[in-house]
């Protein structure tokens, strides 16, 4: 017997989740041909083994949230729902089609339910649906509770918490972790977030909670995780400007035991001092490792006019290692988007008539860009011309997260070379209030 019958105005029914599974699945949920939603529990064996019983209980999506979390039980589920449907397949042999037929008083007794003792084991869960292969739920809403956050917002909290659970998850072992959105609900705006790293992802979830926890030692905390302060106050004014509400939750009561808050209330003293904060870093994938800003510039020039990025197809470039490395220069500058189309920053650069005029504008990019601000930032200048090439090593030894002793060598290389050069090419402010 088929455990998922094709022979009933249900349609074409797809496992969603398996949640017990004892010689094959006894209670799991599954979608229908409509996309509705069904918690399913086996209510028995009958007739020698030749029919089988199931029980459908049609739920949604913020039910089968709340069973995870153990914030309901099975029990209750079917206890109270009012639809509740025995479904019966018949093994071959009796050439009988499934049955479907309301549970009513009169044949609740032929079936079993989910005792009230029934729970489940997290570590066995089998998520089968893509759509039901996520880790946590960020809720993201106004804090007045009156309209929905825009989609500017929106994009805008995604943006700066997913950068900034990132950074606390990074470690030796989590080179490159992600925490990336799967799907969404509209209205409060419902997000499913994925991970590389459940576990680890939980823990910087943890960790991102204890440092707003208390104001006061904020800033040490910050330093003592390595933890750009500015990625938080990246965060944390998106929320202020407006007036969000976060709250996270994860899949399962046994990855976060509580739910985590976001809200825009009090907030403005926290992003002050973060905004006064002198300790400041930078992940290494926003320090560049390329000496040659004539071949970054022609890298920007090669996708202007559509080429592949390939060292055969550049000139003066002769390994992809170094068309990597170029390219992750240009996008340190702000010249190259990440999916390597060219930004406006790039195409003013390439509009510039002579060499003279590219240095000059490069000089500018390298200050505003991420690692040329914290490095002055770090050396306590407000300008290019008063940084010292012979301070890079420290500072990148200091101030840049996740390198080994060969990238600190070629980060600091080219941060020195690009000083040297750039220097001469600065362009002085008039700065007089």
């Amino acid at each position: 017997m088929k455990v998922l019958p094709r022979d009933t105005y249900l349609g074409q029914l797809r496992f969603f989740e398996i949640y017990d599974d004892f010689y094959g699945p006894k209670c799991f949920s599954v979608k229908d041909e409509l996309d509705h939603l069904h918690l399913v529990y086996w209510g028995g064996d009958y007739d020698d083994h030749t029919c089988t019983k199931w029980v459908y209980a049609p739920v949604s999506t913020a039910i089968l949230d709340e069973l995870l979390r153990e914030e309901r039980t099975f029990h209750s589920v079917f206890q109270k729902s009012k639809q509740l449907k025995i479904v019966s397949t018949f093994d071959e042999s009796r050439g009988l089609p499934t049955s479907i037929e309301e549970l009513t008083e009169l044949n609740c007794a032929s079936v079993n339910l989910p005792p009230e003792g029934f729970s489940i084991d997290f570590e066995e869960i089998q998520s089968i649906a893509p759509e039901s292969n996520w880790d946590f739920n960020l809720r993201i809403a106004k804090r007045s509770g009156h309209n929905s956050p825009s989609d500017g917002a929106v994009s805008n909290v995604l943006s700066a918490f997913g950068d900034m659970i990132k950074l606390l998850m990074k470690d030796e072992r989590n080179k490159k972790p992600g925490i990336y959105p799967l799907s969404a609900q509209y209205g409060s705006f419902d997000v499913k977030l994925g991970s590389s790293n459940q576990d680890r992802a939980a823990v910087a979830i943890e960790l991102l909670e204890s440092i707003l926890a208390d104001e006061n030692t904020i800033l040490d905390k910050l330093e003592e995780l390595e933890v750009d302060p500015y990625r938080l106050k990246n965060l944390l004014d998106v929320v202020n400007l407006d007036s969000l509400e976060l709250t996270l939750r994860s899949k399962t009561s046994d990855t976060l035991k509580k739910p985590i808050r976001i809200s825009s209330v009090s907030l403005l003293p926290i992003i002050k001092k973060l905004e006064e904060s002198t300790k400041v870093f930078i992940d290494s994938n926003k320090v560049p490792q390329a000496n040659c800003l004539d071949r970054v510039i022609t890298i920007v020039k090669q996708r202007l006019n559509g080429g592949e990025l390939k060292h055969e197809l550049i000139e003066g470039i002769t390994s992809d290692r170094q068309v990597d490395y170029h390219t992750h220069a240009a996008k340190c500058l702000g010249l190259l988007n990440p999916n390597n189309t060219v930004t406006t920053a790039g195409r003013v650069l390439l509009q510039k008539n002579n060499d003279i005029a590219k240095y000059q504008y490069l000089a500018d990019r390298f200050e505003s860009s991420d690692f040329g601000w914290t490095w002055m930032k770090w050396a306590e200048v407000t300008s290019i011309v008063e940084l010292d090439p012979a301070t890079a090593e420290q500072f990148v030894k200091e101030r840049v997260k996740g390198l080994r002793r060969t990238s600190i060598a070629r980060r600091s290389s080219c941060l020195a070379s690009w000083v040297i050069i750039l220097k001469k090419f600065h362009r002085g402010y008039n700065e007089a209030e």
